[in-house]
């Protein structure tokens, strides 16, 4: 490992102009992160850390170099530099910082912690994501699908067929994989929170944070942490989270979907202001002269569907070639609190209760512009391997691609219109991920049960730095999966019997009403009035733990994936430990997926509820004990 005194977290080019610190970076190695800084220089931007403290009279001997030096090293991975401005008796700790250029203040002075440079292949990584993309795709054997971009990363890739999410809703997921922890442990199981807001997740390293502590130059645009919730310590260049462009003046609009006409005010979409910044980043990082990591994340498909002229959905797939689903209604024998038909994403008058189920033409209409939502997102995210082809053949051939969504979806398969179950639908997720130069990789499909929390781990590996200082942090979970690409169809056995995880809260349960009321009127039930009413179900609100603290929550369901089947435990959450209470487990699902191909998304074996079966008992209880004591492991 080398040290330098030079910017960690910014272009050392600009660095060095900008502080004129050319001789110094040029000199031999500091031992020390507090060596040679730079006086009468503070240091832009206004990223200022938290843990940046003042001097008073009373405790002025903090206002030091080697005390602010100390404070700034005492935050790996979070803070890149410091200035000390005596005048303010201030230490500011930067998470980020712009070259200061001609921020010169003569009470100040500035330092640097050093930086780790890459030194092996050190290879880019492009990371591109899809929102609420499930795997169909013609890559995964939907031949209907018109998905190229996609399709040709798995044509020189690996493609992972069983692949799944920690949480099916679009904060905790990203929260989990962008961090490296699971769900349980980076507490963030809604929207109300991050990894960092946890007792020590400030001092956590996430994905992309990792690949920067090592020299690369690291940015993303898009959705790639949830809105609003980015994470300014992964980033060397700050990263631009594109906003959300609803249906506008001149779109041709429903209440579900709307695409864009001649006559548009807005005649772009999220996807085009999400790959103008992402494409910028790539030739920043292309130029920068270091490894890069640069993330670009698409909406599509998530709803609304907005989509450009040529993109609409029965234009792509006109009718007739797109069918409903097979199984409308929920599985059999499944708990109340399996199912989300509260918090569905469509906004359809016959959606809302158990057995409201959407009309099948109503159904293909959805369908048709969710599948053209996701030919959109193929398309922008084909325009960042275009922009990594320009690089030419050299970079590319150092360079891992991975491609993968947030979580899966249910287009009324099984009478849902979202994600937010524990279903293998909602779960199950598109991962591929090119790695030019493990050849026996190359066009091939693996059958591992992998996990989006698989990822930091993975690449960490893949890349060659895993042990390399600064290490992986042990409380990084998931398992790498780097030995697959040698092996994609012969597994190792500890990775053939893998298993996987997910979970997902229930709130707001009880009894609900048609219209609120026992009235028979149709469309979505609402909570009940009055005692004992005629016509009623239990349910829960799955957007009722949007925004709710989680001592609130009522259930936490816990799934388990195995070779063949698919276990989910509801366990009511205690209120005060803010774990699950196991002594009160209330319900369980079993389904038999021994012939499921994961390309069926009407496969017979997910309607089927076999917990309550008597012949399945014993098998039960052992799946209940493997999965609770899984669980154990994660906090």
């Amino acid at each position: 490992r080398r040290w330098y005194p030079v910017v960690r977290g910014a272009d050392m080019f600009f660095g060095l102009i900008a502080l004129g610190l050319a001789a110094v970076c040029s000199s031999a190695p500091s031992p020390s992160t507090c060596a040679a800084p730079a006086k009468g220089v503070g240091l832009g931007g206004n990223d200022n850390l938290p843990q940046s403290f003042h001097c008073t009279n009373t405790n002025a001997s903090k206002c030091t170099v080697a005390t602010c030096c100390a404070a700034c090293d005492s935050l790996p991975g979070q803070c890149m530099g410091w200035t000390l401005n005596l005048d303010q008796q201030t230490c500011w700790l930067k998470s980020n910082f712009k070259p200061p250029g001609s921020n010169k203040i003569p009470s100040a002075i500035s330092g640097w912690l050093p930086a780790t440079v890459c030194t092996g292949r050190c290879p880019n990584i492009l990371h591109l994501m899809a929102d609420d993309m499930r795997p169909q795709l013609k890559t995964y054997g939907h031949d209907f699908m018109i998905t190229p971009n996609i399709d040709s990363i798995a044509a020189s890739g690996l493609q992972f067929d069983f692949a799944y999410t920690q949480f099916a809703y679009c904060a905790p997921s990203r929260n989990s994989f962008m961090s490296g922890r699971r769900p349980e442990r980076t507490l963030a199981l809604n929207f109300l929170s991050t990894f960092r807001q946890r007792p020590g997740g400030e001092l956590w390293t996430a994905m992309p944070q990792f690949f920067k502590l090592h020299g690369y130059f690291t940015s993303s645009a898009g959705k790639i942490y949830h809105d609003g919730m980015d994470d300014p310590p992964s980033w060397t260049y700050p990263s631009n989270q594109t906003a959300w462009i609803p249906c506008s003046e001149g779109d041709y609009w429903e209440p579900n979907y709307c695409g864009l006409t001649a006559n548009s005010v807005t005649n772009y979409t999220d996807e085009d202001l999400a790959l103008s910044e992402g494409l910028h980043r790539m030739d920043l990082a292309n130029a920068s002269g270091k490894p890069w990591w640069v993330s670009i994340g698409v909406h599509r498909p998530h709803t609304v569907y907005r989509v450009p002229q040529g993109f609409h959905g029965p234009d792509l797939y006109p009718n007739g070639t797109v069918v409903p689903p097979v199984h409308p209604g929920p599985p059999d024998g499944a708990p109340y609190m399996s199912g989300n038909w509260q918090g569905g994403d469509i906004a359809d008058e016959a959606h809302g209760c158990p057995d409201c189920i959407i009309p099948a033409n109503r159904s293909v209409t959805y369908r048709q512009w969710y599948y053209a939502a996701v030919t959109w997102a193929d398309h922008s995210l084909g325009r960042a391997l275009t922009k990594l082809e320009s690089f030419g053949p050299a970079v590319v051939n150092n360079t891992i691609v991975v491609f993968h969504s947030d979580h899966g979806y249910q287009l009324g398969e099984l009478n849902e219109w979202s994600k937010k179950t524990d279903t293998e639908l909602a779960v199950h997720v598109p991962l591929i991920i090119r790695v030019p130069w493990m050849t026996k990789s190359i066009g091939q499909r693996t059958t591992i049960k992998a996990e989006l929390v698989d990822l930091y781990r993975t690449l960490a590996d893949l890349a060659g730095l895993s042990a390399v200082e600064p290490a992986v942090q042990d409380s990084v979970q998931g398992t790498s999966l780097a030995a697959v690409f040698d092996s994609p169809t012969d597994l190792p056995p500890d990775l053939d019997a893998k298993r996987a995880y997910s979970q997902i809260g229930r709130c707001a349960c009880g009894q609900y009403c048609p219209g609120g009321k026992a009235s028979g009127i149709q469309g979505p039930y609402l909570p009940c009035t009055g005692s004992n009413p005629p016509v009623h179900a239990e349910e829960c609100g799955a957007n009722a733990c949007c925004r709710i603290e989680v001592m609130d929550f009522d259930y936490m369901g816990y799934t388990m994936r195995t070779s063949t089947r698919r276990f989910t435990a509801w366990v009511p959450m205690d209120n005060v430990t803010l774990r699950a209470n196991w002594n009160r487990t209330i319900a369980m699902e079993l389904y038999d997926l021994t012939n499921d191909t994961g390309r069926d998304f009407d496969f017979d074996g997910y309607s089927n509820n076999l917990a309550m079966s008597s012949e399945h008992a014993a098998e039960v209880a052992t799946l209940l004990s493997d999965l609770h004591a899984a669980v154990n492991t994660w906090y």
